[in-house]
């Protein structure tokens, strides 16, 4: 039997409400954020992309039991997986969601694509997206992109181009300007840092007013730059001339405003 977890709305209505008490938030979010469901230990799994069937690779860890669960598809930034690749995927399944992490680099002996239009990206999560849907225990009406900058700018085109078997985007300091006169066709959640220089908050907001009452949720966190939630950039780290930042209340507030909408938007 699994132990229960708190459910969202009973952590916004209880121990957020003793902001005052660092430690008792501290000690909630992170039972919140870790969630509480038995998880599997993470495989590497290999599937074909979408585009010309060229071989992708991924890294997929799901909840313990039968399913069928809900499902996510991670999208990393344009410098490859984060540090925290495995406990980012744990974290998701301990929520109650199979999470695929896709790697776009490794077959391709790619080390970062920071300074090109990375055009696989969009067929390689469709086909990760085709590849989970053929899992017995996923239920394929129910799974959500979740990118993160380059990756976030792939789930904005997934949610602006018909999302063709998503139900749901989340995109983390996504770069707004690429897909500045869409129209986001599936329910939306955008995270953008304040002070973010690379994909500047301002695109975004651009971007949310031009889109239907109730498509997007769009937060700013104040103080925050790129990468706000990857703790291997610290205080302040410059690459290729990007100022990559994490911030720890930023990162933690996220992870928060993520689970919320996945259990809105694919029902658990």
């Amino acid at each position: 039997m699994r132990p229960q977890c708190p459910t969202f709305a009973a952590l916004r209505g209880s121990a957020l409400r003793g902001f005052a008490y660092p430690r008792l938030v501290a000690a909630a979010l992170f039972g919140f954020l870790a969630g509480c469901a038995p998880v599997a230990a993470d495989e590497l799994v290999k599937f074909a992309s979408a585009g010309q069937g060229d071989p992708i690779q991924g890294y997929l860890t799901s909840p313990k039991g039968r399913g069928p669960f809900p499902a996510v598809v991670l999208l990393h930034t344009c410098l490859g997986l984060p540090e925290a690749r495995a406990s980012i995927g744990k974290r998701i399944a301990g929520w109650g969601y199979v999470a695929l992490f896709v790697d776009d680099f490794a077959t391709g002996g790619l080390k970062e694509t920071c300074a090109v239009d990375f055009q696989p990206a969009l067929p390689n999560a469709y086909g990760a997206l085709a590849y989970l849907g053929r899992l017995p225990y996923v239920a394929p009406g129910r799974i959500a992109a979740v990118g993160f900058s380059q990756g976030a700018d792939t789930a904005l085109k997934i949610a602006a181009g018909g999302a063709a078997g998503f139900k749901a985007a989340a995109a983390f300091y996504p770069p707004c300007a690429n897909v500045a006169g869409a129209t986001l066709d599936i329910p939306t959640l955008i995270l953008v840092g304040a002070n973010d220089a690379v994909t500047p908050a301002a695109d975004c907001a651009g971007l949310v007013k031009r889109q239907a009452p109730g498509v997007v949720k769009f937060v700013v966190y104040p103080g925050a730059a790129h990468a706000f939630d990857l703790p291997e950039f610290g205080a302040g780290t410059k690459v290729m001339g990007m100022l990559l930042a994490y911030d720890r209340n930023a990162a933690q507030r996220s992870w928060v405003e993520l689970r919320g909408f996945l259990a809105a938007r694919l029902k658990r």
